[in-house]
């Protein structure tokens, strides 16, 4: 668990030092909002809405520790472990998947065990994903959470990452979109959305559960369409296209708006919302996302990112407009982060998600109340609705809990709660974690050293302790904004639960600095290590090829060997008995048969005696159902005008349920015809038939592409041909 070398642009940079020296943004109106709030009377009290949306953590990930909330302290893992939660550090080391594979396999039908299955959330026995805050590491978001309303039972919307959660908080659906746009060329900063480079897609699954990757340009209306409408102003402040924060500027994904003067009356910066407060233009409802660097989004800083939501929230509660808002602020997906707790049915297909932090802030909210009501991104749409009497988008917002029992609109309004900026961590990992090791060899983390600081910083001295050792490159200076590594190695003398620490003394007023270091020895050597074993594509279903690994005893007397196997879709077995006499090894033969056409991660565990502890390997392979024999036609010189005897395709249905066809079509100077119906029944094949008729000389290229339930479609047939003046012999 260490830091990596941050991310900055000289905009962050310059922010993140101004909250490191304590100075509050002080953002005062200019003039007075231009109504005032009706107070002790109804939800009309609030005439000003400010939906703030953050990246990527679940609820116990920020407040499973919170008195009073449903949280947790421990962790139910794959292979049946009940891991205590480890402490969150300021940078993450990775940004863990949290797509919709992730989160189902996650979620794992409710039990809530496979998160360690998710792709990063365990690297090497780091549990990244199976980390939780302190009040210490977000104490303004825990005092907001104490002095106002948190919600416990806040879900997000679907069962997916940051893209189609954003739709829904502005539209109340996603247009069926699962997963974030992909495909993009790399010439920049990404753009998810109608700004999207060519050739970007985004997977999505229609009512009959058929799968689809078109362009991220969608027409469906918005909550920005009825408050539009209906003379009530709004903004939507976001990064601009040439930074990385662009991707969360939802708008360029709704076509009648981005490609509309919509969009520049509307869509605007951050720093524009300061600018609006200042000037007395804070409009009635207004959304709010942050650059990469600002948002919380790993792998960046937890402490930066609650530094600005504090700006925004400080730049309200010191203007006159504090008395009528209403502040929601959210995070947008789980991140790839453990929670305990089991999403309710959702009402359609798409979910609900793992649940999401929500906190709200008014003078009206509730002081110090914990809800317990469901909520998800759609509700705070269903508030705007009712305050504004505006008709709902879709049948999620008219049926969603609309947050009133989190408010008292005859109470006597809070008080502003001005907060300081927290001052960020120049060492990011309180604990740093490391990957079971066998005893005699050793493991390397770095760990980052960031000068978050206006003066340069002093390293005095740099010493470990335990079973640990350390090498860095890091300078005897570091200026502001400054990095550098600190290798950490760990070698184990013996079997076991290791400990340490890493201290840096230095020039800053908080030195030293200072990591508690934790590894385990261990006598067994689990072969290969991570990443772990692959396999190749695999009809659901059925058995695929296996793969080895290999178990060595490195220790002097015999291991004891106490169980070995395999979560997920895989199987084992094993020549290894119940020991291993010293030196010796043994083999475990593990094999793919996946349960649908999704990625599937796995684990195979082995559980040793003689203080050894568990070792796992992670398993990896891709569930097929929609197959097709061959996947590549060629058509060699048809004359110009004619048209080619027909090719055949093969389209076999692998799974153990009827595969749903949705659509089959043909591009270019090449045409299709089949017998494939509206499905396949499991088991089952249908025949594509494929003919040439060239318009041009010389080589064509096209495709059929088929649409169906197969998580991976579209599937396609790559065609080329070849066109000429002359006719065949």
């Amino acid at each position: 668990m260490y830091c990596q070398f941050p991310h900055r642009s000289v905009k962050g940079l310059s922010v993140a030092l101004l909250f490191i020296t304590g100075h509050v943004v002080a953002v005062h109106a200019a003039s007075a909002p231009k109504s005032v709030a009706r107070r002790g009377q109804d939800i009309h009290a609030i005439q000003h809405i400010v939906y703030i949306i953050k990246e990527n953590r679940s609820f116990d990930n920020y407040f499973g520790l919170f008195p009073g909330a449903l949280g947790t302290t421990t962790g139910l893992n794959s292979i049946g472990q009940t891991l205590p939660l480890g402490r969150l550090p300021d940078e993450t080391p990775d940004d863990i998947d949290h797509s919709w594979q992730g989160a189902t396999g996650g979620i794992d039908g409710g039990k809530m065990d496979r998160f360690d299955l998710v792709n990063q959330a365990n690297v090497d026995g780091q549990y990244m994903g199976f980390t939780e805050a302190t009040q210490q590491d977000i104490p303004n978001y825990w005092t907001y959470a104490q002095n106002f309303v948190l919600a416990d039972q806040m879900f997000s919307s679907m069962t997916g990452p940051t893209f189609p959660q954003h739709l829904y908080a502005v539209a109340a659906q996603a247009g069926g979109a699962m997963n974030i746009p992909t495909g993009y060329q790399h010439n920049g900063p990404a753009k998810w959305g109608c700004d999207s480079d060519a050739g970007t897609f985004v997977q999505v699954v229609d009512q009959l559960g058929n799968y689809s990757t078109p362009f991220p340009c969608f027409d469906f209306n918005t909550i920005a369409d009825e408050l539009e409408s209906n003379k009530i102003s709004w903004k939507y402040y976001a990064p601009p296209i040439n930074e990385s924060g662009y991707i969360f500027s939802v708008f360029d994904a709704i076509n009648h708006i981005r490609n509309s003067p919509l969009w520049s009356e509307h869509v605007v910066t951050p720093d524009q919302f300061f600018t609006d407060i200042q000037q007395g233009q804070l409009p009635a409802v207004s959304w709010i996302v942050q650059d990469f660097e600002d948002s919380d989004h790993p792998p960046h800083s937890t402490c930066r990112g609650e530094n600005y939501t504090v700006s925004e929230i400080n730049a309200i509660m010191q203007s006159p407009y504090w008395d009528s808002t209403a502040i929601f602020l959210t995070w947008d997906d789980w991140g790839g982060f453990y929670d305990h707790v089991a999403p309710p049915p959702g009402p359609d297909q798409y979910g609900y998600g793992p649940r999401v932090p929500l906190i709200i802030i008014s003078p009206y909210a509730k002081a110090g109340y914990v809800s317990h009501a469901l909520y998800e991104f759609s509700s705070i749409l269903k508030f705007v609705e009712e305050d504004f009497n505006l008709p709902p988008l879709t049948e999620r917002d008219a049926n969603a809990n609309d947050t009133l029992d989190s408010f008292d609109f005859t109470q006597t309004p809070i008080p502003p709660l001005v907060l300081s900026p927290h001052m960020c961590p120049i060492l990011c990992s309180t604990t740093s974690y490391f990957s079971n090791t066998v005893v005699g060899q050793k493991s390397t983390y770095p760990v980052i050293l960031y000068n978050q600081r206006q003066d340069p910083l002093t390293i005095n001295n740099i010493q470990t302790s335990g079973d640990f050792t350390y090498a860095t490159n890091c300078p005897s200076q570091i200026n502001p904004g400054g990095s550098c590594q600190i290798q950490v190695k760990f070698g184990p003398t013996q079997a076991g639960l290791r400990t340490g620490t890493l201290t840096v003394s230095d020039s800053d007023p908080t030195s030293p600095q200072t990591s508690n270091l934790q590894g385990v020895g261990t006598f067994g050597d689990l072969e290969p290590k991570y990443p772990g074993i692959s396999f190749p594509n695999q009809g659901v279903g059925k058995k695929g090829s296996s793969k080895n690994a290999t178990l060595t005893n490195n220790g002097s007397t015999p291991l004891p060997i106490n169980n070995i196997w395999v979560a997920g879709a895989y199987s084992q077995q094993n020549d290894c008995g119940a020991s291993l006499a010293p030196g010796a090894s043994c083999t475990i033969q593990v094999t793919f048969t996946p349960l649908d056409s999704t990625e599937h991660y796995g684990n195979l565990a082995v559980s040793l005696g003689n203080s050894s502890g568990v070792l796992t390997t992670r398993l990896r392979g891709y569930g097929q159902v929609g197959h097709l024999a061959p996947n590549k036609l060629e058509f060699v010189g048809e004359p110009l005008g004619g048209t080619s005897p027909p090719q055949s395709v093969v389209l076999s249905n692998f799974g153990s349920t009827e595969l749903t066809i949705g659509s089959i079509k043909a591009n270019g100077d090449f045409a299709q015809s089949n017998d494939c119906g509206s499905g396949i029944a499991s088991g089952a094949s249908c025949t594509i038939q494929v003919t040439f008729k060239p318009t041009h000389v010389g080589i064509r290229t096209g495709s059929v592409q088929i649409i169906d339930s197969d998580f991976n479609s579209p599937q396609g047939i790559s065609l080329t041909g070849i066109g000429v003046v002359f006719l065949k012999k």
